[in-house]
């Protein structure tokens, strides 16, 4: 067993000696391997060792074990060889590779030197194309503006247009002209443009078309109606209101009054070139909105209340008694006209003719006075008829101002009474007195100033006849003295 053991460590020492001489003739770029490849052969040999150490026990031959080693050693140099040719070939491959590579890089270091200098002129023409960019992106953001702000606008105007509702097609096509959120195409921009000269022209244009017509009550029904410029739309005899938001057409709840609504029928009922009368409304609609808001007559009348009835029945009656009082005094200057004419026959249906009866009568009497007396008799009476009346009209004339009066402080009771009740917030609670007040205040004046101006043309008309008598009375009277006089003589 012990010359076993001291054969080993020799023979192991002997062939890590020709391993070393062996590795010798490796390039330098081989020692780390093969250095790698001898601590493992070393480690194998080790082992080896070991179990050669094992197989002497058993086998007790060390010419087994020689030949053993030897073969081992054999294959080991076999293979050592064999991955020496293939790592020289492989070296080979290696180096044409990184020759190639080398080209490659050589190409691309070219390439690149080349693609710099075309990267610094892009850099160069990219700045100034930005420059110009900048310049006219603002001139295009300008004008995107700008047309933005004219389709909005233009929008606004086109949507409360009245004709949009024959035209009602260019409603959406403008929403998209305003809506759009890129710079506008010259398409574009000719589409506003078109739908503003579309409106110039139709605002001066009278248009007739069937659409549909709401009532005020809600029912819808088809008729032709009449476009008048951008102003005012009539169906018939009445005046139409557009409602922009659901672009209909609506009746007016209230129409305006009977003259307007015959120009609107007249207009309706027009054809061809024919030229008539139109009540335009040249605010569209806010001074008709106005006018159709505004009180009627009987409802001013009603607004006067208990008192303002009481002041139109003062009113009738005083109108009718200067009626009468009017017929009466025409009728007997007509008939006195008419006795002036013929004075030497005297008729009993006028008071001058009465008066001559009465003179005939008396003619007989040498007393002057007492003929003058009888005379005044018939005259008075006469005259008191032709009066009879004035002093009602005056009395009237003056009492209608009064309660007219009377009604402005009954609306005002009214008026403070709701502002005690309510505050004065809500001018509209007020507004009942308040139209009270000024009501009767004008029914009060337009009944006094008519009964005022009838009781002086009626007092001076009587006058007038009183006058004629008078002096046709004196006349006779003087005769009557002459003939006495005459007569003594």
């Amino acid at each position: 067993m012990k010359p076993t053991l001291k054969f080993a460590p020799r023979f192991l020492m002997k062939s890590i000696l020709m391993k070393s001489a062996f590795v010798k003739s490796v390039s330098v770029k081989n020692i780390l391997a093969n250095a790698l490849v001898s601590i493992g052969m070393v480690a194998g040999v080790v082992a080896l060792t070991t179990s050669i150490s094992a197989q002497a026990q058993t086998a007790n031959s060390l010419q087994d074990l020689y030949q053993q080693i030897n073969k081992e050693v054999t294959a080991e140099a076999t293979h050592n060889t064999e991955r020496e040719q293939r790592f020289r070939a492989a070296a080979g491959e290696q180096q044409a590779m990184l020759a190639e590579v080398q080209g490659k890089l050589a190409a691309q270091e070219k390439l690149r030197a080349e693609m710099q200098l075309v990267f610094d002129a892009n850099e160069t023409q990219l700045a100034e194309l930005s420059t110009q960019l900048d310049k006219r992106t603002g001139n295009l953001g300008e004008l995107f503006g700008v047309f933005r702000q004219m389709a909005g606008d233009t929008q606004q105007m086109l949507f409360d247009s009245v004709i949009s509702v024959e035209h009602p097609e260019r409603i959406a096509l403008l929403e998209s002209l305003a809506e759009t959120k890129e710079v506008p195409t010259i398409t574009q921009m000719q589409q506003l443009w078109s739908l503003m000269l579309q409106e110039i022209s139709l605002s001066g244009s009278v248009s007739r078309f069937e659409t549909t017509v709401i009532k005020p009550d809600g029912e819808a029904y088809t008729a032709p109606v009449t476009r008048v410029g951008t102003f005012n739309i009539v169906a018939d005899d009445k005046y139409l209101n557009y409602v922009a938001d659901s672009q209909q057409l609506v009746e007016l709840a209230r129409q305006p009054g009977g003259a307007i609504r015959a120009t609107a029928a007249d207009l309706s009922e027009a054809s061809g070139d024919a030229s008539v009368g139109f009540a335009l409304d040249p605010s569209r609609g806010a001074l008709l909105g106005l006018l159709v808001q505004s009180p009627s007559f009987m409802e001013r009348v009603d607004q006067g209340q208990e008192v303002g009835y009481a002041i139109i029945a003062l009113g009738i009656i005083g109108l009718l008694v200067v009626l009468e009082r009017m017929i009466k005094l025409g009728r007997v200057s007509a008939l006195m006209k008419k006795q002036l004419k013929d004075m030497d026959h005297a008729a009993n249906d006028n008071p001058l003719g009465r008066m001559m009866l009465a003179y005939y009568e008396n003619k007989h009497l040498k007393d002057l006075d007492v003929l003058s007396k009888k005379l005044d008799e018939v005259i008075f009476k006469d005259l008191a008829e032709l009066r009879k009346g004035l002093s009602t009209i005056k009395v009237l004339a003056a009492i209608a101002p009064l309660m007219g009066l009377l009604g402005t402080v009954t609306g005002m009771i009214g008026t403070f009474q709701a502002i005690t009740l309510f505050g004065a917030g809500d001018p509209k609670l007020m507004a009942g007195g308040i139209s009270q007040a000024l009501v009767t205040t004008v029914q009060g004046l337009v009944v006094a100033i008519p009964l005022l101006l009838s009781s002086n043309m009626l007092s001076s008309r009587a006058q007038q006849l009183s006058k004629v008598i008078g002096e046709q009375a004196s006349g006779m009277i003087a005769e009557k003295a002459v003939d006495i006089a005459q007569s003594k003589a």
